[in-house]
C-alpha cells in the first residue's frame, strides 16, 4: 500500500495537469511526458477495461486531480488573461519556449530524421495555424438547447484528444477559434446541464483515440514526436499572434519581458521535475 505522501504527490501532479489544460499554448500533454506519466496515462487507457482494475489507484488518484485542477483554474484565468492579457499570453509564450529542450529530446535528435519526419513536423505547425482560419466570435453565448450541448460535447472532445494526442493544447485549439472562456464559464458556474455533454465528449475522445496514439508512440516513435515538436511551434505561433493583438505600449514590453522569463524558469523546472519522476511513473 503506498504512502499518503506518494498518493499526494500523484494528485498534484493530476491538479498540475488541469490547470495546465486550461493554458493556452502549453499542452498538457507534453506536460505530462516531461513528469513522466504521459505513457503510463496513455497506455492504461488505450486498454481501459483490462487497466481499471491493475491500475486503479493511479488512475483515480491522478483522474482526481485533473478535475480538481480544472475547476480552480476555471475560476481564476479568465480573469487573469481578461485584466493582464500581454503578462498572460508572455507568460505562457515562456512556458512553451521552456519545455522545447526536453521535448526535443523525446524526438529522438541522434537519429536522423526521415522525409516522413519532416513531413510530420511541418503538419503538426500547420494543423495549428489552420485552425486560425476558423475562428468565431469570443462572444458566443450557450444556453440549454440542442446546439449549445452539441458544441458542448465537441469541446469536451477537443480536450479529450488534447489529452491524448501528444503536442496539442486543447485550450491553443479554442483559443485559435474563438471559444477559449466557454468552458471555463461552464465548469465555474457549475451549469450541470452544460457538463454532462462536456463530461461524455471527454469520456469518448480518451477512450476513443488513446488505443491510437499508444500504437503511434509504440510503433512510429521519433515521426510522432516530431509531429508533436511542430504542434508546439504552431502552438507558440497562436499564442503569440493573441499576444501582438493585445499589445498596448512600452510599458507592456517590460512586463511581457519579465513574463516571459518567469514562464521560461517554470517550463525548466517542470522538466527537472520530470526527470526526477518519469522512473517512478513509467509504465508498468
Amino acid at each position: 500500500m503506498e504512502s499518503p505522501l506518494a498518493a499526494l504527490k500523484k494528485f498534484l501532479i493530476g491538479a498540475l495537469l488541469g490547470i495546465i489544460s486550461f493554458v493556452p499554448g502549453v499542452s498538457g500533454v507534453v506536460l505530462a511526458v516531461t513528469l513522466g506519466v504521459y505513457e503510463r496515462i496513455v497506455e492504461d487507457i488505450a486498454d481501459i477495461f483490462h487497466k481499471i482494475r491493475q491500475d486503479f489507484n493511479f488512475l483515480m488518484v491522478i483522474g482526481l486531480g485533473l478535475l480538481f485542477g480544472m475547476v480552480i483554474a476555471s475560476f481564476g484565468l479568465k480573469y487573469v488573461i481578461d485584466n493582464y492579457t500581454i503578462a498572460a499570453m508572455m507568460l505562457f509564450l515562456g512556458m512553451i519556449l521552456g519545455q522545447i529542450p526536453q521535448l526535443w529530446k523525446y524526438t529522438l535528435p541522434e537519429v536522423k530524421p526521415s522525409k516522413t519526419d519532416i513531413t510530420a513536423l511541418v503538419i503538426g505547425v500547420l494543423i495549428m495555424c489552420l485552425f486560425l482560419v476558423f475562428r468565431v466570435s469570443e462572444d458566443v453565448e450557450v444556453g440549454h438547447d440542442v446546439a449549445s450541448i452539441l458544441l458542448m460535447l465537441l469541446i469536451g472532445v477537443i480536450y479529450a484528444i488534447a489529452h491524448i494526442a501528444p503536442g496539442i493544447s486543447g485550450s491553443t485549439l479554442l483559443l485559435a477559434i474563438g471559444l477559449l472562456y466557454l468552458p471555463m464559464e461552464v465548469i465555474s458556474s457549475f451549469d450541470f446541464v452544460l457538463l454532462l455533454p462536456f463530461a461524455i465528449g471527454t469520456a469518448v475522445g480518451l477512450i476513443g483515440f488513446a488505443r491510437t496514439v499508444h500504437y503511434a508512440i509504440s510503433n512510429y516513435r521519433k515521426t510522432t514526436y516530431m509531429m508533436i515538436f511542430g504542434l508546439t511551434i504552431g502552438s507558440f505561433l497562436v499564442v503569440f499572434k493573441e499576444a501582438y493583438s493585445a499589445y498596448g505600449g512600452a510599458e507592456d514590453i517590460l512586463f511581457g519581458a519579465i513574463a516571459l522569463a518567469v514562464g521560461i524558469l517554470v517550463s525548466l523546472w517542470f522538466s527537472r521535475v520530470g526527470q526526477k519522476t518519469s522512473a517512478e511513473y513509467s509504465v508498468k
